[in-house]
């Protein structure tokens, strides 16, 4: 009866273990500074992969603009306001 037991405990001990394991795999990143070094580290290896003659500079630059958020205009100079001149 115990070794019954003892098997059925390890078998259940050993499917939670790889379920949560499973889960913890495909989890993403938690920090958005190392989710968005992984995006530019893929964009990265996309763009040189596809063009050899692209340099690891050129590439770097073109994948950080391609993933800042664009830029909110109406937030740098509303529309409406008038400047006073002197």
């Amino acid at each position: 009866m115990r070794t019954w037991l003892w098997k059925h405990f390890l078998k259940a001990a050993v499917c939670s273990s790889l379920v949560l394991g499973a889960q913890t795999v495909g989890a993403q990143p938690e920090s958005p500074a190392v989710l968005a070094k992984h995006l530019l580290s893929e964009c990265m290896t996309r763009r040189m992969s596809v063009s050899r003659s692209l340099s690891y500079n050129d590439a770097m630059r073109a994948c950080k603009e391609r993933l800042q958020p664009p830029k909110d205009l109406a937030s740098v100079s509303p529309v409406g306001t008038v400047t006073k001149g002197r």
